[in-house]
C-alpha cells in the first residue's frame, strides 16, 4: 500500500462501471465513474470502504454470490454506494439486469392505467427533501422521469392499485439506478415485494400490521399490554412505503433500502417493532388509556434514527422470535399468497409472471373473503324479525362464519328484495339455487382438475351439487350392494333384501360429507387459515363423491380382488382430489399442524373406502 492508504479515496476514482480494474501498486480499482449526485450525496470514501466495494462487486460477478451479498447489505454502512446499488440492488430483487426481459412494445403506446391522475398529483409533490442542490428546472425533470417509471409499471401491468405513498419508493429507485433501470425494478418491487399494498383492498396490508402486538408480545409483554388499546395502524405510512415517506435523508433512505431489500418482506414490519421497543420509556409515559396520544406519537418516527444500531437490533429480534413462533397464531392468518410468506427464502427463482399470478391468486383469496363478510352480515340482518333490524352490528366479528353466496342465476335484485330467515326453507333454498351447466361444469372439473376447484367455486359454492351426488352414491351403493350380496348367495336359500345397506350408506355417506368438512373447517379456524368458507369445504368434499358413482355401478363382482382394484382407484381419484385442493388451504397454517392435518385428511377418506368395499363389496 502506498502513503495514501490513511487518507480519504475520491469516490469518482474507486469502481468503474464496466467492472473491477485494480491498480498494481495498491489493489485498489483505478476509477469510477462520476456519480451523477456525488456532490450533494457524496464524501470520500475511506480505504476500508473501498475495500469493502471491491468484495461488494466480487460478489456481483457472473455468478452473484446472493448469501454473501446479503451479508455485506446487513452490515455496516450497507452497499456503501449508488454505484454498488446499481449493480447490486437488481440482485437482491431478484433478476439479472442486463437479461432482464422487458415487452419491447413501448409503454407509451400501451392503455392508460385507471390510476394516473392521481399518480399525477403525486409525482408534483415528490422530491421535497432530497435533491436539494438541484434548480427548478431540474427538479421538473426528475418529476417527469418520476412519472414516467411509475407510469410505465402500472401501464405494463395493468392489475396493479396505485397507493399514495408508491411516488416515494419510486423516487429512491430512480435516484440510485436512473431512469433506464428504475421502471425493471420497481416492477420486480411491486410484484414480487410489496404486492400486498398495491391489490384493490387494504386488508393485505393491514395484515401486516396485525403482526406487530405478536412481535411485541414476544419480546416485551409488558410493553404489548400498554399498547392493547392502541390500533397498530400507527405504523401503516411506513411499513406501506419501505420507510420512505418519513425518512427525509437520502443516505439514509438509500442505506435502509439495501437493508430491506436483502430480507424477506415481514422484516419491515419487525423493524417498526424495534422502534417501538426503543421507545419504551418514553410510550410508558403516556397513560395506556389515551391511545389517541399514543397513536400520534409512534406514529411519527423518532429523531434522529440510529441506522445502524436499529439494523442490528431488528436481526436479533427477527433470529429470535422468526414469524411461524410468533403467538397469537398470528403467522398462520397471512395468506400463502402475501408477501410475508412468498418472500420467505429468496425471490431469486420468482419471476415477473409469478408476480401477476400470485397477485390474481390473492386478488380471488380478497373476493371469496368479501363475499364471505357479505353473507355473515346478510346472516346477521336476517336472523330476527324486521322489528329489531335497527340492532346494534357490533357482534358481527364474533358471529360463527357464514356461507358465501350460491352460483344462481337469480337476479341479484330479487335476491335482495325478500328476507330469508334462518329457521326458513326459502334461507336453504338460495344455496340450491344453481343452473345445470354450472353443476355439470364442476362434475367436470371434479374428475378432470384443470385448476384449483376453490377456483372453479370462484367465491360462490353450492349444495345442490353436493347433495345429489351424495344421494346418488347412497342409492347404487344400495342397489349394488344388494346385487353382490344376491351373487354371494349363490341362490342357496331364497333371498331377502337387506335395507341395513340403505341406512348404512346413507349414514356413511351422508356423515362423511356433511360432518368432516365442518370439523375440517373448524379446526383450520382454529389454527388460523381462513382459505376456505364451510359452504367451500362442503361443496368440495360433496364433489369429490362424484367418483363413486362409476365405482359403485362396477364394483358388484363376485371377484373380490376386481372389487379392490376399482375401490382403489376411486380412493385414488377422490384423494387426490381433496389433497390438491386443501393442501393451499392447509399449509397456510404451521408446518407441522399441516403436515397433521394432510395425514387425518388422507387417513379419514381411506377410511370412507375401506367402509365402502367391506360394508358393500366384501
Amino acid at each position: 500500500m502506498s502513503d495514501d492508504d490513511d487518507k480519504a479515496i475520491d469516490a469518482q476514482k474507486a469502481v468503474p462501471q464496466d467492472g473491477i480494474v485494480t491498480a498494481a501498486d495498491d489493489g485498489f480499482p483505478t476509477a469510477w465513474k462520476a456519480k451523477p449526485f456525488a456532490d450533494w450525496q457524496g464524501r470520500l470514501l475511506t480505504p476500508d470502504e473501498c475495500r469493502k466495494v471491491v468484495k461488494i462487486l466480487a460478489a456481483c460477478e457472473d455468478a452473484p454470490d446472493l448469501r454473501l451479498l446479503v451479508t455485506y447489505a446487513n452490515s455496516s454502512h450497507g452497499l456503501v454506494d449508488d454505484q454498488v446499488r446499481r449493480i447490486a440492488w437488481p440482485i437482491l430483487l431478484g433478476y439479472d439486469a442486463p437479461k432482464s426481459a422487458i415487452s419491447p412494445q413501448p409503454w407509451r403506446e400501451l392503455p392508460r392505467h385507471r390510476d394516473e391522475d392521481q399518480v399525477k398529483l403525486d409525482v408534483n409533490r415528490s422530491f421535497i427533501y432530497y435533491p436539494n442542490n438541484e434548480s427548478d428546472k431540474q427538479l421538473d425533470r426528475r418529476k417527469d422521469e418520476l412519472s414516467s417509471v411509475i407510469t410505465e409499471t402500472l401501464r405494463r401491468h395493468p392489475m396493479l392499485c396505485y397507493f399514495q405513498g408508491f411516488h416515494d419508493i419510486a423516487q429512491v429507485f430512480l435516484l440510485v439506478l436512473g431512469v433506464e433501470n428504475a421502471p425493471d425494478a420497481v416492477a420486480h418491487l411491486s410484484l414480487l415485494r410489496i404486492r400486498d399494498f398495491m391489490l384493490p383492498s387494504l386488508a393485505p396490508s393491514l395484515a401486516h400490521l396485525r403482526l406487530l402486538p405478536a412481535i411485541l408480545s414476544s419480546t416485551d409483554p409488558e410493553l404489548c399490554q400498554h399498547l392493547s388499546q392502541t390500533q397498530p395502524f400507527f405504523a401503516l405510512a411506513a411499513t406501506l412505503t419501505l420507510y420512505a415517506h418519513d425518512i427525509q435523508e437520502y443516505g439514509d433512505i438509500a442505506r435502509l433500502f439495501d437493508f430491506l431489500l436483502a430480507q424477506e418482506a415481514v422484516v419491515s414490519v419487525y423493524l417498526f417493532a424495534v422502534i417501538i421497543l426503543s421507545r419504551r420509556e418514553e410510550l410508558f409515559e403516556i397513560p395506556a388509556d389515551e391511545p389517541e396520544m399514543l397513536h400520534s406519537i409512534l406514529s411519527k418516527l423518532p429523531k434522529p434514527l440510529d441506522l445502524e444500531a436499529l439494523i442490528f437490533r431488528t436481526m436479533e429480534l427477527f433470529s429470535a422470535h422468526p414469524p411461524p413462533e410468533l403467538p397469537f397464531r398470528a403467522w398462520g392468518e397471512v395468506s400463502m399468497y402475501s408477501v410475508l410468506k412468498t418472500t420467505r427464502g429468496s425471490t431469486k427463482k420468482q419471476t415477473l409472471q409469478d408476480g401477476e399470478e400470485l397477485f390474481e391468486m390473492q386478488a380471488l383469496q380478497l373476493r371469496r373473503a368479501e363475499l364471505t363478510q357479505q353473507a355473515l352480515m346478510k346472516l346477521w340482518k336476517y336472523r330476527r324479525p324486521a322489528a329489531f333490524d335497527d340492532a346494534p352490528h357490533s357482534r358481527t366479528k364474533n358471529s360463527p362464519s357464514a356461507l358465501p353466496f350460491p352460483a344462481t342465476t337469480s337476479n341479484s335484485n330479487s335476491q335482495g328484495s325478500s328476507k330469508r330467515y334462518l329457521w326458513t326453507l326459502s334461507f336453504y333454498a338460495q344455496f340450491f339455487d344453481v343452473d345445470t351447466a354450472e353443476v355439470l361444469r364442476r362434475c367436470q372439473n371434479s374428475l378432470y382438475p384443470r385448476s384449483n376447484f376453490l377456483d372453479i367455486l370462484d367465491g360462490n359454492p353450492d349444495l345442490y351439487g353436493p347433495f345429489w351426488i351424495a344421494t346418488t352414491v347412497v342409492m347404487i351403493l344400495f342397489l349394488t350392494g344388494t346385487i353382490s350380496s344376491y351373487l354371494a348367495s349363490k341362490g342357496e336359500k331364497h333371498f331377502e333384501y337387506n335395507f341395513r345397506l340403505l341406512s348404512g350408506a346413507a349414514g356413511l355417506i351422508y356423515g362423511y360429507t356433511g360432518v368432516i368438512p365442518i370439523a375440517l373447517w373448524g379446526v383450520l379456524r382454529w389454527f388460523g387459515s381462513e382459505g376456505a368458507s364451510v359452504l367451500e369445504c362442503w361443496a368440495l368434499y360433496g364433489y369429490a363423491n362424484l367418483i363413486w358413482i362409476p365405482v359403485a355401478l362396477i364394483s358388484w363382482s363376485p371377484i373380490r380382488v376386481l372389487n379392490w382394484v376399482f375401490v382403489g382407484v376411486g380412493l385414488a381419484v377422490s384423494g387426490l382430489f381433496l389433497v390438491r385442493n386443501l393442501w393451499p388451504v392447509i399449509n397456510a397454517t404451521d408446518a407441522k399442524t399441516s403436515r397433521v392435518l394432510l395425514f387425518v385428511v388422507v387417513g379419514l377418506h381411506t377410511g370412507l373406502a375401506l367402509a365402502i368395499n367391506i360394508v358393500f363389496f366384501a
